[in-house]
């Protein structure tokens, strides 16, 4: 019973001994973020990155095999430290997606802390090395002797090391370019974050960009600033040709819907020209006191003004802009050994080429479907593999340990 107490006192103060550590490993890195003006460390890249990753193996290694026994050593490669380390870790991560990264122009006490720019700053490269450090010399140790029960302990942490191990060392080789096209024109660059011209090792042309929109929405609004009243039923229905639908005081119907049409001085009318918009012909009738009236509605693009029905002095019916259902660009690339490929670019369906993912990431979103702007993201990161190999090893390890304790 003594022993067991002991052993609970030892093991607690092992935990906060991990989480004081960690937290000095943070203060340590927001001071030198201070002390540099908050510029962060820089994302080395090929080759540097993969000398620095050997030699940080290489000295890993050195430690196990050395220095081993000492109670530093020690306590690194125990459950206590690796829980604080990997503590500290998400919290940067999860810092990451909360503060807005990278603001151009940002100077304030998140910039010169290292919280603006958490992926290269000293606090997130601190706890980098300490949590690799931590998992590389754990693994290291239940290396020896290897069997059957240390296999599933191993695929985990060394799984979990390849990711952050390559995760960090291959942010510096991740190249993420913008590329603006017009149809009918042929670029072969794009910008960068810091809106640097990054050449590419293809040439690409847009032949086209379409785009698939839904049926606007039917909006009843104030008449004064044209904002959405808030607690009405019914309101920002999709338009649908025969619709009825009862908003306050009102019952509407849509007589008539058109997809594309242009307006004369009265009245729209269906047409296929350039630059048509969208319109319904509505049925109005006050439910207390039967009065009734008609007229157009439509949201009007770039060229044309917007037509509202007009209820009453204070509020008004409305027809929203389109939302895209899905978008594409039919492109042609031309490589640089002359290969020639025509793909329809989509949402969420990249193009893999010369070693880059093609993303189809938007438009000239003030043109809606008139749109000739095809904005693309080409994305290269050679380190993916090494990732993936990492999280297929985590996964493996936890089936492996699922199936020998259910054994």
């Amino acid at each position: 019973m003594q022993e067991t107490n002991i052993s609970k006192r030892r093991s607690r103060k092992e935990y906060e001994q991990g989480f004081i550590f960690s937290s000095g490993i943070f203060i340590t890195g927001v001071i030198l973020e201070w002390i540099t003006g908050g510029r962060g460390t820089g994302l080395p890249s090929w080759p540097l990155n993969v000398q620095i990753g050997l030699s940080f193996i290489i000295i890993l290694v050195f430690i196990h095999i050395y220095y081993r026994e000492l109670n530093a050593v020690k306590w690194i490669s125990r459950v206590p430290a690796a829980i604080s380390a990997i503590t500290l870790f998400s919290f940067l991560v999860l810092l990451m997606g909360l503060l807005p990264q990278n603001v151009s122009g940002e100077k304030g006490i998140l910039h010169f802390t290292g919280l603006s720019h958490v992926r290269n700053s000293f606090p997130f490269l601190l706890s980098g090395l300490y949590l690799l450090s931590s998992l590389g010399l754990t693994a290291l140790r239940r290396s020896s002797p290897l069997n059957l029960k240390n296999i599933g302990f191993l695929l985990n942490h060394t799984g979990l090391w390849i990711i952050v191990f390559a995760g960090s060392l291959g942010a510096g080789d991740l190249k993420r370019v913008q590329i603006n096209i017009q149809e009918n024109e042929t670029v072969w660059y794009g910008h960068d974050a810091n809106h640097q011209i990054r050449q590419l090792p293809f040439n690409l042309k847009l032949i086209d960009f379409t785009i698939v929109e839904y049926n606007p929405r039917l909006a009843y609004i104030k008449s004064e600033d044209l904002s959405f009243p808030p607690g009405i039923e019914n309101n920002l229905l999709l338009i649908e040709p025969g619709m009825k639908v009862k908003i306050k005081d009102w019952s509407i119907e849509v007589k008539e819907f058109l997809h594309s049409s242009k307006k004369d001085s009265v009245h729209f009318y269906p047409s296929s020209d350039s630059l048509t918009v969208p319109s319904a012909f509505l049925r109005v009738q006050n439910m207390f006191n039967k009065t009734e009236k008609t007229g157009w509605i439509s949201c009007g693009n770039f060229m044309t003004e917007p037509e509202f029905f007009r209820l009453d002095s204070a509020y008004s019916l409305a027809m929203t802009t389109p939302e895209a259902k899905t978008y594409s660009s039919i492109i042609e690339i031309m490589t640089k050994d002359g290969k020639l490929i025509k793909h329809d670019l989509q949402v969420n369906k990249p193009l893999k080429i010369s070693g880059w993912n093609l993303y189809q990431l938007s438009y000239d979103e003030s043109k809606g479907k008139w749109s000739e702007l095809s904005i693309i993201e080409a994305i290269r990161d050679p380190w993916l593999v090494v990732i993936y190999i990492g999280i297929f090893m985590v996964l493996a390890g936890a089936l492996y340990m699922f199936w020998l304790g259910k054994n």
